[in-house]
């Protein structure tokens, strides 16, 4: 099994990004001489597995990275991305994350090798996640006032009685899934949001809701008294494609299927660190206002 992800990050502190002040490790959290957060060695993290790999990266207005990413692969073939995006308006928000990205990749990888990993276990991978986040609140007082963030998560195993790949896609909240391929692209998530749920509720036209200031309320997230009820999205690819996981912090750029897929393609099948960069390159370019994470894997061999 081999797995990597934001926890492999952890452990250093460095330069503040307010007032530039070295840090003793015995500061805790926080700049003693500004107050921001302390970096906490995620400012940017690189995986790659290579059969599947991801960046999370702070952009260039955070304090902190409040994302996190886990990526993990098996002997079998199995492989898992889980990506996180803490919401800021709650406690120590990059802990949730980082805690919900590795409980729930245990679970994807865990089991025997001989049972699929369809729903019924990427359900439970998420349940997990949200354990894992509720239980931050514990000594801290009500659920309520607990670390929050969103979810999405997507396992791909290779199909045993025919050739291709089962997909299987879980979400909470507005990180998003697509399937890009050079015989059509589209975005596989709908986003656990206030401009989505009054959209579908027939209460206002979509460019209007847009517009206004909750459209990005989320709905849905883990922890903090949150609904933690994934939605699911199963499917097997009819060719070769890629399936990117990623955080607003790049949608909020590029949210077309069609515009990934024109970053992402083919580059991703031989390169899918490189294609990560890429596309965390566009949002830092484009004024990277919030932390930015993607996970690149992709499926089948590339076409000619």
């Amino acid at each position: 099994m081999h797995r990597g992800g934001t926890a492999d990050a952890l452990d250093g502190l460095r330069t503040c990004h307010g007032c530039s002040r070295e840090p003793a490790v015995e500061d805790g959290e926080s700049c003693p001489g500004c107050g921001r957060p302390l970096p906490d060695g995620t400012d940017r993290v690189e995986s790659d597995l290579t059969t599947l790999a991801g960046i999370s990266d702070r952009g260039l207005v955070h304090s902190r990275n409040e994302d996190a990413m886990a990526l993990g692969r098996r002997e079998s073939g199995l492989r898992a991305a889980v990506v996180c995006d803490g919401v800021s308006s709650s406690p120590n928000p990059q802990l949730a994350s980082q805690v919900a990205t590795e409980a729930t990749l245990d679970v994807l990888l865990g089991g025997d090798d001989a049972e699929p990993a369809g729903p019924r276990r990427v359900r439970a991978a998420v349940a997990a996640g949200a354990r894992a986040v509720e239980a931050l609140a514990l000594d801290g007082g009500p659920a309520e006032d607990g670390p929050a963030c969103t979810l999405v998560a997507a396992v791909v195993e290779p199909r045993h009685e025919v050739p291709g790949h089962q997909v299987v896609v879980a979400w909470v909240g507005d990180s998003r899934a697509y399937w890009l391929s050079a015989t059509g692209s589209r975005l596989l998530t709908t986003d656990h949001s206030w401009a989505e749920e009054i959209v579908a509720a027939g209460r206002m036209d979509a460019a209007v809701a847009a517009l206004d200031r909750r459209a990005h309320a989320i709905t849905r997230w883990l922890g903090a008294g949150g609904e933690p009820i994934p939605d699911l999205a199963a499917f097997t690819p009819d060719g070769p494609g890629v399936l990117l996981l990623c955080s607003d912090g790049l949608w909020n750029y590029l949210a077309d299927a069609a515009a990934l897929a024109a970053v992402a393609l083919p580059g991703a099948f031989t390169d899918p660190l490189g294609v990560a960069a890429e596309l965390t390159a566009v949002a830092l370019e484009a004024g990277g206002r919030d932390n930015i994470t993607v996970a690149v894997l992709p499926v089948g061999s590339p076409p000619d």
